[in-house]
């Protein structure tokens, strides 16, 4: 069957959060064809009952595999047949209309091979992977930090093919580069010279981080983006700049007392 979508959702430790965003991925106009793949990573059956409800709404595939978010993500690539490829955070929401104007861009620019839209609260904070720009443009290796995050992403299959997220980053990559792997994926797509755009008028909804901000985590966010730094060939002064920034923030948290903020940058 040839699906608009190929969404490929991850998930581990949650329930309810999970039926959230398969409700708002229900209430999507119906003549879109959906795909989802639940790449389940729980050692039990917690979500039996939470999918069961919408095998009827859209076609839905579940695939069992061991905690690893990239290698989990790369299964699901390898499964994905819908003409554009979504990477939806298990605790994200999709509003109503999100999928038909994506596939509206789409089709208004046969060019484009990918596109990453704001990611706010239900509030219109920023929320997941900090500040993002608020103008739309081209997506590039200088601004691509202020641009993407994992449930931001959507790509044309054919562009996707062969580009797959490094299994040595992210959560649950058994290695000290906990963070990076959606940003490293959107750079292989640009070295594999694909075009992709910047979409601030499309929002994905993702709750704010709430903490708790620990160094540890810090430190594996951190070697995550050292990581990706170095592997896409980024300079000294490119590293010394973003390290930077993390010490402005950690002077910031400092003055308004907040030391476990101050630690984790």
């Amino acid at each position: 069957m040839n699906f608009d979508f190929s969404l490929i959702l991850c998930t581990l430790n949650r329930t309810k959060e999970v039926d959230d965003f398969l409700c708002s991925l229900a209430e999507q106009p119906p003549e879109l064809n959906l795909e989802l793949i639940v790449v389940d990573q729980n050692g039990d059956e917690r979500l039996d009952a939470v999918l069961e409800p919408y095998r009827k709404r859209f076609a839905l595939k579940r695939i069992r595999t061991s905690p690893g978010l990239s290698r989990a993500r790369n299964l699901g690539l390898r499964q994905a047949s819908g003409r554009i490829i979504a990477f939806p955070d298990d605790d994200c929401v999709y509003p109503p209309d999100l999928l038909a104007r994506i596939a509206a861009a789409f089709s208004e620019d046969a060019g484009m091979d990918g596109l990453s839209t704001l990611v706010t609260d239900s509030g219109g904070q920023f929320s997941a992977g900090g500040r993002m720009y608020r103008h739309p443009c081209r997506i590039t290796a200088r601004n691509v930090w202020w641009c993407g995050v994992s449930p931001s992403i959507f790509v044309r299959r054919e562009a996707a093919a062969g580009v797959f997220f490094d299994e040595t980053l992210g959560v649950g990559s058994g290695t000290i580069f906990g963070s990076g792997e959606e940003t490293d994926y959107l750079l292989a797509l640009m070295e594999a010279g694909k075009r992709l755009e910047y979409r601030p008028d499309l929002v994905v909804l993702h709750p704010r981080f709430g903490g708790p901000w620990l160094s540890r985590r810090g430190m594996l966010y951190g070697c995550g983006m050292g990581r990706v730094l170095r592997k896409h060939g980024r300079s000294f002064p490119t590293a010394a700049y973003y390290a930077g920034l993390q010490l402005v923030r950690a002077a910031q948290s400092f003055a308004m007392l907040r030391f476990g903020k101050m630690c984790f940058h």
